[in-house]
């Protein structure tokens, strides 16, 4: 039995929300070297190891160790799956630091996640913590 791009989708956060290493088991098994990452606002990524360097960047200038993902709705049109949802940067205690809103689409092939664009207000997600 083969999965829905949604299924793709739900797998893919559920993975990258257990932990630091989950964040990047995930980038590892459902990207390819050619996936787009675009976080609107800040950063644009080309492939898997772009995307850890984007992580790695972000833990050590914020913090962010690990992001637990709430899924709040999700719907999809063919391989193209929009996702709303609650995304929390976690530190290395393990503790919340931030929570952002983000609507966002993933376009899946087969099993892997060939494209993802992020919409959120980066303002507020570079804004320090208080």
């Amino acid at each position: 039995m083969s999965s829905t791009p949604t299924d793709v989708v739900k797998e893919f956060f559920a993975v990258m929300s257990d932990g630091p290493e989950g964040l990047r088991q995930a980038l590892r098994h459902w990207f390819t070297p050619e996936t787009i990452w675009v976080n609107t606002g800040l950063a644009t990524t080309v492939g898997i190891e772009e995307a850890l360097a984007l992580v790695e960047q972000l833990d050590r200038s914020a913090g962010v160790a690990a992001v637990e993902i709430n899924i709040q709705a999700i719907a999809a049109e063919g391989a193209k799956v929009l996702t709303e949802r609650l995304d929390h940067m976690i530190d290395a205690s393990g503790k919340r630091i931030k929570s952002d809103l983000v609507m966002g689409i993933l376009e899946v092939e087969g099993d892997r996640i060939v494209a993802w664009r992020d919409y959120f207000d980066s303002a507020a997600a570079l804004a320090p913590t208080p």
